[in-house]
This record gives C-alpha cells, sequence and structure tokens, in this order.
C-alpha cells in the first residue's frame, strides 16, 4: 500500500491522499471518477474543496458554539450514521444480477431504446450582420456555387467562409442529429438530402443563411443493448438500493416496542391561516 502523504496543510488541518481516496470513492459518481483523476485541474479544485470544508468545520469546533449549531452538526452525523447502517444492511444482502435486470428491462420497453432518423452534416454559414440582407444571400450563393464544383473540399470552405464560431476549427462538421435539435427550415433542407455529399442552399434561417452538406443519413432504429448496458445497470443497481432501504425503514418503523404519543403529535401541527396567506386587499363589495 502506498505510503500516506499529506496534500495540503495549514495549522493543525489536513488533507491527505488517503482523504482524497475516500472522498472520490464516497462523494463522487463511479462513472465520473476516472474523469476526475485523469485531470490534474479538476483534481486540484477537489482537493481545495475538502481543504476548505475540513478548514471550516475546525473553525466551527474550535468556538462555543450555541445549542441550535451543536444540533445541526450532531443531526448531520446522525444522518451521516444512518447511512453508513443502511449500506451495510443492503451490502450484505446477496445482490441479484444487475446483467440480467438491465437485458429485461431493455427487452420489455423496446419503444425506450428507438433511435430516431439521424443525419450528419456540415455548414457553411453566412450573418446578415454587418452586411445587407442581400449581400449576404449573394456570398451564401458564391459559397454554393463553390461547394457545387467537383472535388471541392467543404471543410476547407466552411474554414474559410463559415461565420458559425465552431466551425472554423471543425469544418463545419454538425455530426449526427435528429429531427427537433435544429431551427426548422435547416432542419427540413438538411432531411431533405438524400445521398452523401448532396448540397443544399443558401437556406435562410434566423442565424443567416446556410449551405449544407449531407455527410450521412441513420434510418430509424433500435439502440444495441451493449450501447445502453452500463447505463441500465446503474439504473437497475439505483432501483434495488431504493427498494431495499425502503424496506429498511419500513422494518425500523415495525420494531416492538415502539411507543408514539399521538396527541403530542398533534398538538405540533398548525393549520394555515389563508387569509394571512393571501396577497393583497379583497375588493369592497
Amino acid at each position: 500500500m502506498a505510503e500516506e502523504q499529506v496534500l495540503v496543510e495549514q495549522g493543525s488541518t489536513r488533507i491527505t491522499s488517503r482523504d482524497v481516496q475516500l472522498a472520490v470513492e464516497n462523494f463522487v459518481p463511479e462513472q465520473g471518477r476516472a474523469e476526475l483523476m485523469a485531470s490534474e485541474k479538476r483534481l486540484r479544485d477537489f482537493v481545495a474543496q475538502l481543504f476548505a470544508v475540513r478548514k471550516l468545520a475546525d473553525e466551527a469546533r474550535a468556538r462555543t458554539l450555541d445549542a441550535g449549531e451543536r444540533w445541526k452538526i450532531d443531526a448531520s452525523a446522525e444522518r451521516a450514521a444512518a447511512q453508513v447502517q443502511l449500506d451495510h444492511l443492503v451490502d450484505r444482502q446477496p445482490a441479484p444480477d444487475f446483467d440480467k435486470a438491465a437485458r429485461e428491462f431493455y427487452l420489455a420497453n423496446p419503444k425506450q431504446f428507438v433511435q430516431p432518423e439521424q443525419v450528419h452534416a456540415q455548414h457553411v454559414l453566412i450573418k446578415s450582420e454587418g452586411r445587407s440582407k442581400d449581400e449576404a444571400l449573394a456570398l451564401a450563393k458564391q459559397v454554393a456555387a463553390q461547394a457545387n464544383k467537383d472535388g471541392q473540399d467543404f471543410a476547407k470552405l466552411a474554414a474559410e467562409f463559415t461565420e458559425d464560431p465552431s466551425g472554423k476549427a471543425n469544418g463545419g462538421d454538425l455530426g449526427f442529429f435528429a429531427r427537433g435539435r435544429m431551427v426548422k427550415p435547416f432542419e427540413d433542407a438538411a432531411f431533405g438530402l438524400e445521398s452523401p455529399g448532396e448540397i443544399v442552399g443558401p437556406v435562410e434561417s434566423p442565424f443567416g443563411y446556410h449551405v449544407i452538406r449531407l455527410v450521412e443519413r441513420k434510418p430509424e432504429g433500435t439502440v444495441p443493448f451493449e450501447q445502453v448496458k452500463d447505463k441500465l445497470v446503474r439504473d437497475e443497481t439505483i432501483k434495488y438500493r431504493r427498494m431495499m432501504i425502503g424496506k429498511e425503514y419500513e422494518r425500523v418503523g415495525k420494531l416492538p416496542g415502539i411507543e408514539v404519543d399521538q396527541d403530542a403529535i398533534r398538538a405540533l401541527v398548525k393549520p394555515l391561516d389563508f387569509k394571512a396567506h393571501t396577497h393583497g386587499d379583497t375588493p369592497a363589495k
């Protein structure tokens, strides 16, 4: 086992490599841990946050707390202890086969995994800002004429002419998108293209004039199970844990010897004063 290292220290407050390991395991969703640990900036920010929390906690413990403040700290510790016990009770039970449960859910809910028709397109955007609408249209027509020439590299054309900020770097590539993702004039034109390499434009939208090139079409189909398996397994795991935790709360609520003073609880009830919650004066009759 690697030696525990002190990463941040100020006075008696310190954060060690072991603290970071435990915090990642307990506070970061499993699917995000590798990404966090692979980024020096994100890891530094995470360590800084851990240190700030611990320093503030140390400062709180160093002063005289009033009864309300002590209750907040005790209540937080109590909730943490309850969660530890819930995890212990759930984890000691034989876990179901989550892979099997995920596949059963996938097969039982085919409509949830229908992937709509998609197109993959590139575009050049010519804006009207800084020029007249006629000038923008004329430039868009010029771009469209060049795009339709044999052997024209559309990505280079986009890098030269497009006024979409991201388009200059990626050759106007929009990737795959389904209906409902783009403004309607653009969407109608893009989905109207049939053959890869086919070009349409200028197409007017609220953003300006577009020259659009079809890269590829994907017909409607079913998302393969392997593509959604990890998410479904996580969903089934969460569903199982919630069910088991619910059972534990139910078990505790039925423990023998529990005494409840219903009258005392009823005495705490404070009916709403609807008049006090009404805003404005009632008009005189």
